[in-house]
């Protein structure tokens, strides 16, 4: 049977198939150890918890408004308040089915085909595909030899007449890597001067380390929201560990909110009523989860970190926030696809080969598993490879 062009040009997810990868092992009882997983081990907030028990007591649960219900709305302008100093209206909101499908919202929005979308090296994996699902051009900008961030003028010469957005993922996944204040601040006056959308994937924005914090696109800019190229990115399922809900939100000027709730509406009406009742609940509990989850984070980051360095030629950036480590692996083999089958064959080490990140020699180890998992999981690697 006939399979479109668009279908057979795009990737299959490699996270979300070392996942399934990896459940498979465990479910034939192989001590296969997933150094390769993109959500935390904890249980959701209490709040979320009782919320969904309460909507569920009702025995209603049916259509919602597409772009999200007012208590989810309300919660999500206090949050963007507190922790951006911008209280966007509710016209500003759109509530989607995860983060993932707010970013392809975005994308759907405000890409004609083939006009470009620039974003740096490393990248979350689905950032190309999700360009090539819109009809776009990716147009990956990539650090120097050694380093995990390109330089402003290096991204600003891949901005041309045809881009139509920036999209930047600070803390990033999957190196873990902050992009500097100054970084951020020369974009958004870049994409400003140029016209151009500037897409902050704040996902993992509150799981930050030692004592630092992701700097804000919204508080650079002196635009107001509505004249405001910045489109902010986030959710409840990495600060939150609800990544079952599938809930995100976009923060962004009435036109393109307009624009991307009616794309919504099509493609799937709204969000599931039941996992906005739990996001309220969760996001009404005041931070306490979050910064307990990313203390427990940081503390994993420690232990990965000590770990990894006892691999004599392995290269790593420490990382300053999500639950990932990019380590360079390239001292001992380049090709990262060949390493990370060497290790699920050998050490049934589950980890995720660089080059799904646009930048090959290195793996992403995750650090959101239990302790003893870190420590016995980089412990077979070194036996491996040293």
């Amino acid at each position: 049977m006939h399979l479109s062009r668009l279908a057979m040009s795009v990737g299959q997810s490699a996270t979300l198939k070392l996942n399934e990868l990896a459940n498979s092992l465990k479910a034939e009882g192989r001590p296969v150890i997933h150094l390769g997983g993109g959500e935390p081990e904890e249980k959701i907030p209490r709040g979320a918890y009782d919320a969904a028990v309460k909507k569920l007591d009702t025995g209603y649960i049916h259509y919602t408004a597409v772009s999200g219900i007012p208590e989810l709305k309300k919660e999500i302008a206090s949050y963007t308040e507190h922790n951006y100093g911008l209280k966007p209206a509710a016209k500003n909101i759109v509530v989607s089915g995860g983060a993932k499908q707010a970013i392809y919202n975005f994308l759907m929005a405000v890409v004609d085909p083939g006009s470009e979308v620039v974003f740096p090296a490393p990248y979350w994996v689905s950032y190309p595909e999700m360009v090539k699902l819109v009809h776009g051009v990716p147009i990956i900008v990539r650090p120097g030899p050694g380093e995990l961030i390109p330089g402003i003028e290096e991204m600003d010469r891949h901005i041309t007449s045809n881009t139509r957005a920036v999209m930047l993922n600070s803390p990033n996944n999957p190196s873990g890597a902050l992009y500097p204040e100054a970084f951020v601040r020369e974009l958004v006056e870049i994409c400003e001067y140029r016209g151009v959308y500037l897409m902050m994937d704040d996902i993992y924005d509150r799981l930050v380390f030692d004592g630092a914090s992701a700097p804000r696109a919204f508080a650079m800019s002196g635009r107001p929201l509505d004249d405001s190229i910045i489109v902010s990115i986030n959710g409840v399922s990495k600060a939150y560990s609800m990544t079952g809900f599938r809930i995100g939100w976009s923060v962004a000027g009435e036109a393109v909110s307009l624009a991307m709730a009616k794309i919504q509406a099509q493609v799937t009406s709204c969000p599931s009523g039941l996992s906005q009742a739990a996001a309220a609940g969760a996001l009404g509990g005041h931070g306490a989860f979050v910064e307990e989850l990313r203390v427990q984070l940081e503390k994993k980051r420690n232990l990965m970190v000590s770990e990894l360095k006892k691999i004599k030629k392995v290269k790593l950036h420490v990382p300053q926030g999500t639950f990932y480590s990019f380590p360079d692996f390239s001292a001992y083999e380049k090709d990262s696809e060949k390493l990370s089958r060497l290790l699920l064959d050998k050490a049934m080490v589950v980890t995720v080969p660089g080059r799904e990140f646009g930048l090959d020699g290195h793996l992403r180890l995750s650090y959101c598993g239990s302790e003893k998992d870190i420590v016995e999981g980089v412990s077979r690697i070194e036996k491996i490879l040293d």
